[in-house]
């Protein structure tokens, strides 16, 4: 339970010593076994067991999580493609680039197919939505509850979150507050999907309820700006990074700090949580070119991982393919395969984009395809099936850094956002998924 979770992370470390017992009858308890110190080696050996047997029905746990979500993916799916099958077709994707009349489309207008990238891509744009007053910098897809590949949310350095409903292609919502500065991140709580949570240049964290533009909090915890954000699988647990060099872990129900994750030597860019497969693992990825994964139990590291040879932006996990990746401003994409932790492959962009620099990077939501945002204005997709990942679409549609992508999906076929300093928003669907 989350009780359960929360409370553990918060007693680890906590000395496991008996209590004395301070006067009283000293009778039996006197001569009682219980009185007698514990031999240290057997407490180990019962104590590895109990951690053991806890472990092992975690990983249960996950495994029944894991399965349950597929099947739920997968009704989905069916539902989703039953209903196409009797819609249609789409007439917006075939259109062609004189549809408009000449006219250039106006502010959140749809766009047709030729003008996301080349005609062969497999990505075409649904819709363009430029409606920040600034640099857009973060977006996320929700990805459970009622919500699930529904609703999309952007934020930007103009200080507003907008949220998007992804069938009606159209901006339905929009959180402000007069105290909030620019935002750098956004995401949608997993485990309370009306819940989002977004990162500010003003050191703190804002939780919302999207639902009714409601502000639920502000949290000050951080002591300079705050970066990346993610909730937690299947606990109230969230966790930020930020410019003091700290990765926070938070109980966002409560508005609490659970601990403070002070490793790093330089600013932390982003975190993500492993998944139920990894539970009390979180990886975070940093400006002194390392990425670290630490145990939040006891706040260690249990793996450091380092490839790239300039500040990491960019960090996600796929819980599918078991793989973590790292996006770098020095181009490359670093793939782990979190069962072992050694790297299992590299991406280089700079032999497609010259200088170019990786920012956010997310995989598909089977995880058999990443999308790298850059600061080129690309955004470079990859098949992730083969030894060798193999670049599948270069979307060229933006005119200034694309710095976020998330995925969703609609209509039976994946959806790709984006969020770019030319301050617009792209909704891409692919042909298929």
């Amino acid at each position: 339970s989350s009780f359960r979770f929360v409370a553990r992370v918060r007693a680890a470390g906590v000395s496991r010593d008996r209590a004395k017992v301070v006067g009283g009858d000293e009778g039996l308890l006197a001569h009682s076994p219980l009185d007698q110190p514990v031999n240290d080696d057997l407490h180990r050996a019962f104590t590895q067991l109990l951690m053991t047997t806890e472990d092992s029905m975690n990983q249960i746990a996950a495994k029944q999580a894991q399965l349950q979500q597929t099947i739920d993916d997968l009704t989905r799916q069916n539902q989703e493609l039953r209903a196409a099958s009797g819609r249609p077709y789409d007439a917006l994707a075939g259109m062609a680039p004189g549809s408009f009349g000449g006219a250039a489309p106006t502010m959140g207008s749809g766009y047709p197919a030729g003008m996301a990238g080349d005609s062969d891509s497999p990505f075409k744009i649904a819709k363009k939505f430029e409606v920040h007053e600034a640099p857009v910098h973060s977006v996320n897809m929700a990805t459970s509850g009622d919500h699930k590949h529904k609703i999309f949310a952007t934020a930007s350095w103009d200080a507003s979150v907008k949220i998007y409903d992804v069938a009606q292609m159209k901006e339905v919502q929009t959180l402000k507050a007069e105290e909030m500065g620019g935002l750098y991140a956004v995401a949608f709580a997993k485990t309370v999907p009306e819940i989002l949570g977004c990162t500010s240049c003003d050191h703190s964290v804002y939780l919302w309820n999207h639902t009714n533009g409601k502000k639920l909090n502000q949290l000050k915890g951080h002591s300079d700006e705050v970066n990346g954000i993610d909730f937690h699988w299947q606990q109230q647990v969230m966790c930020t990074a930020s410019d003091d060099s700290k990765c926070i872990i938070w109980d966002f129900q409560e508005g609490i700090v659970l601990r403070t994750l002070d490793k790093h030597t330089k600013a932390v860019y982003g975190c993500t949580f492993l998944g139920v497969e990894h539970q009390y693992f979180v990886g975070t990825c940093c400006f002194d070119q390392k990425t670290r994964i630490f145990d939040m139990r006891d706040k260690q590291v249990v793996a450091l991982l380092q490839s790239h040879e300039d500040d990491i932006i960019g960090i996600d996990y796929s819980a599918d393919k078991s793989l973590l990746a790292t996006g770098s401003d020095d181009g490359t994409v670093a793939i782990w395969d979190t069962r072992t932790w050694k790297q299992c492959g590299t991406i280089d962009t700079r032999p497609v984009v010259k200088d170019n620099e990786v920012k956010r990077i997310a995989f598909s939501t089977d995880g058999k395809q990443l999308a790298a945002a850059c600061s080129s204005g690309k955004v470079l997709v990859y098949d992730m099936q083969q030894a060798e990942p193999r670049k599948v679409a270069e979307l060229d549609d933006h005119t200034d850094c694309v710095f976020d992508v998330t995925w969703g999906i609609a209509d039976g076929r994946k959806v790709l956002v984006t969020a770019s300093h030319d301050k617009s928003s792209i909704v891409y669907k692919a042909d298929s998924l």
